[in-house]
């Protein structure tokens, strides 16, 4: 097969068996990285997009990370296609493709012995071809896949493995011109290589290892002296991204610490934390070799602390971790090239290994990305080697060997294609997580998230108590859980989680307004009140901090309180067609005028809302303008006819307007849909009597009398209707309906 054929085969193998990746939506992190963030949104905010870190101000892991080229791909994406996920996913697929004909490109300068004695790989198998296979297919990589923002990795991988193909070829530049043979300039070779190396660094992280891995492919690929201004300008290069990155986040406010809830090796003892960091990378390698049983998550308390030196996980790990340096080392001279893959695997596993340093998560499959391009490297060699062997020994050796190569690919191939199926949304994801990690409190928490968005509370509920029992200090547990309880009005129990949660971050204005709600369903108002004028105090600039103390002072009869607050919520979010509805109805109930300007901006906002137009209807109503009243009480019958509320406004327009049939007609409608409230047939009982109807307005009223025992609803006016109606005798029959 020539090398053209091969990498089209790779190609198509990675297009087909990656193929369900492109059918789900958003995923996890995907809402908050795409659908939530509104500096994609955009071609011109592309400066934004450069001089703010990955997260959007205000989530918890916010300045830490810088991935701009991320983020303008993301940008780039949503200006061609908004926010429908097909889009997004495909090039995804097709970023995994270009890498996969890196890794076989990579691989064929790998295959040509670098010295005499050299490793001399034979024809038994294409060793290029099937490093490019491995890659493809490997379920390791399907996380990256999986959620859309796995393009991180994916970008930082082809920054790195095109930067090291470039400095190749500008070495065998050199050597061709040395040669008298004419080609590409080495510089422009190189030059190529450092951009690409810009663009896979401020993708990710992890491509700041790149510059150690064209050195090490000049020290041990090439047959010439390294060069080493190129090398030295390229880590000053990562010298300036580094200081590029800090300026950018520390504008944006001093990192947050990394959770311990995600890497709990951050509060573990060094020894402790160091010894279980080599349990993962047991882990990792089982993973390579074997990858059955895969996660979306191993946070807390999914892997357990190393119990010390001599536990079984942390001496694999320890074991592994040597024999990698001894063969590198060992193989240098014999291998160059297999010298060179397994160095990759290492130095692209170092920054994210939690060995050197912690990071944000305490093991990963998305992490295996970049270092897996060596293992598929060497894992080629070493099948090639083999078989090559058995060969040797005869025919039918050597073609059972490749079959057996050739169903380690399909079964590798199938179990990708089942693990895809896991990722078909966030409750199934974090399901498949669960069968695999079922102590890991991050899972639990985000399957019960996933639970409650499809409606289903009671496995909601059991997950996030289970969460909790695992690490009661889980913050975000106890919020998520009272508002579970909340919304099936289990106020004591909803307003104790919600304590918890404020006890352990007092600071988090949502968690206060939340706890204040609560506290309203308890009746408790005044204490609702103190809360939220605290969350206010924390954060000035919390809109629904102040739309919601509007409310509690609303409710308290403190109108201008209200309105003040309310105002406030409108100034920080004039867009929020909410705000200012509730602007508006303070104003409605302080008879200030300005409610109906404030309903008619909230329309422009949200064109068409029937609660905003019956807002405007009664505001209208209330200042005398009936006929602009009747109109706009109509549409919002028109947009939701079912709404008794909106019928018995219609017919108080209607009534004033003096289209008093329409109005009856109104009031039975309502009457109908709501026949156990009081309050249309009490408007229907004055009506009938305006329009002599004296039997039908007593019916109504005694009716309204039987359905308001507390004299709520039925005033002084209408008791005195009534009795009028009584002293006169008119008994006819009650309208009911």
């Amino acid at each position: 097969m020539t090398p053209r054929a091969a990498a089209l085969a790779v190609a198509v193998v990675c297009a087909l068996v990656n193929l369900p990746s492109v059918r789900p939506g958003f995923i996890h992190d995907d809402h908050r990285i795409i659908e939530q963030n509104e500096r994609i949104r955009g071609l011109e905010r592309l400066p934004q997009v450069v001089s703010t870190g990955y997260w959007m101000p205000g989530d918890v892991a916010g300045p830490s990370l810088y991935r701009p080229i991320t983020l303008v791909t993301f940008t780039l994406n949503h200006s061609m296609g908004g926010l429908r996920p097909f889009g997004y996913r495909v090039v995804d697929l097709l970023l995994h493709v270009l890498n996969c004909m890196l890794v076989f490109r990579l691989a064929g300068r790998l295959v040509p012995p670098a010295a005499p004695g050299a490793l001399r790989l034979r024809q038994s198998l294409d060793t290029p071809l099937l490093a490019g296979l491995l890659f493809a297919v490997h379920p390791a990589h399907t996380e990256v896949l999986g959620e859309v923002v796995g393009r991180a990795e994916l970008l930082a991988a082809g920054g790195a493995l095109g930067s090291v193909l470039a400095f190749l070829a500008g070495r065998e530049a050199e050597r061709l011109r040395t040669g008298m043979v004419r080609g590409a300039a080495p510089w422009a070779w190189y030059a190529l290589s450092l951009v690409l190396f810009v663009i896979g660094c401020l993708a990710k992280e992890n491509a700041a290892v790149t510059p150690a891995l064209v050195l090490v492919a000049d020290l041990l690929l090439s047959d010439r002296r390294p060069v080493y201004v190129f090398h030295v300008a390229a880590f000053a290069t990562l010298g300036g991204i580094l200081v590029l990155r800090h300026a950018v986040l520390s504008s944006a406010g001093a990192a947050a610490p990394i959770p311990f809830l995600d890497n709990p090796i951050v509060q573990w003892p060094f020894l402790q934390g160091r010894l279980t960091a080599l349990k993962v990378i047991a882990k990792y390698a089982l993973l390579m070799v074997w990858p059955a049983r895969m996660s979306i998550d191993y946070s807390f308390a999914a892997i357990p602390p190393a119990t010390g030196p001599l536990d079984p996980g942390a001496l694999a790990g320890g074991a592994l971790v040597l024999a990698w340096a001894a063969t590198s080392v060992g193989c240098r001279h014999r291998s160059p090239g297999g010298a060179f893959a397994l160095a990759w695997i290492g130095l692209a596993l170092a920054p994210v290994a939690n060995l050197l340093f912690p990071i944000g998560t305490l093991m990963a499959e998305r992490l295996l990305y970049l270092p897996s391009v060596g293992f598929c490297l060497v894992s080629a060699a070493a099948i090639t080697w083999g078989t090559d062997r058995l060969s040797g020994q005869g025919r039918w050796e050597g073609r059972a060997a490749r079959l057996a190569v050739a169903l380690v690919l399909v079964a590798l191939a199938a179990r990708t294609v089942v693990r895809l199926r896991d990722w078909r949304d966030d409750y199934t994801i974090f399901r498949a997580a669960l069968r695999v990690t079922p102590d890991s409190v991050r899972a639990l928490f985000n399957f019960a998230a996933a639970s409650e968005e499809r409606g289903d509370d009671a496995t909601a509920t059991n997950a996030y108590t289970k969460a909790l029992g695992l690490w009661g200090d889980f913050a975000d547990g106890h919020y998520n859980l009272a508002g579970v309880l909340a919304r099936q009005k289990q106020w004591d129990e909803a307003v104790a989680h919600y304590r918890e949660a404020v006890r352990l971050q007092p600071g988090n204005v949502q968690y206060l307004v939340n706890l204040a709600h609560a506290l309203i369903g308890l009746g408790r108002d005044q204490e609702a009140r103190d809360l939220l004028r605290r969350a206010v105090a924390i954060d000035p600039r919390s809109a629904v901090g102040y739309t919601n103390l509007g409310s509690v002072e609303l409710k308290l009869g403190n109108i201008p309180e209200a309105l003040r607050a309310y105002a406030e919520a409108v100034r920080l979010e004039p867009g929020n067609a909410d705000y200012q509805r509730n602007l508006a109805v303070a104003e409605h109930e302080a008879e200030d005028p300005r409610a109906v300007e404030t309903f008619r901006r909230a329309l422009t906002i949200r064109p068409g809302d029937p609660d905003l137009l019956d807002g405007l209807g009664l505001s209208l109503l209330d200042a005398g303008d009936a006929g602009a009243a009747r109109k706009a009480l109509g549409r919002a019958v028109t947009g939701r006819p079912g709404n008794p509320v909106y019928r018995y406004h219609l017919a108080r327009a209607l009534e004033q307007s003096n289209n008093l049939s329409e109005a009856a007609a109104q009031y039975r409608e309502a009457i109908r849909l709501a026949p156990g409230v009081p309050i249309p047939y009490r408007g229907l009982g004055f009506l009938l009597e305006r329009m002599g109807d004296h039997g039908g307005a007593l019916a109504a009223l005694e009716r309204a009398t039987d359905l308001d025992p507390g004299g709520t609803v039925m005033d002084d006016r209408a008791r005195a209707l009534l009795v009028s109606l009584r002293r006169r005798g008119h008994q006819g029959p009650r309208t009911g309906s």
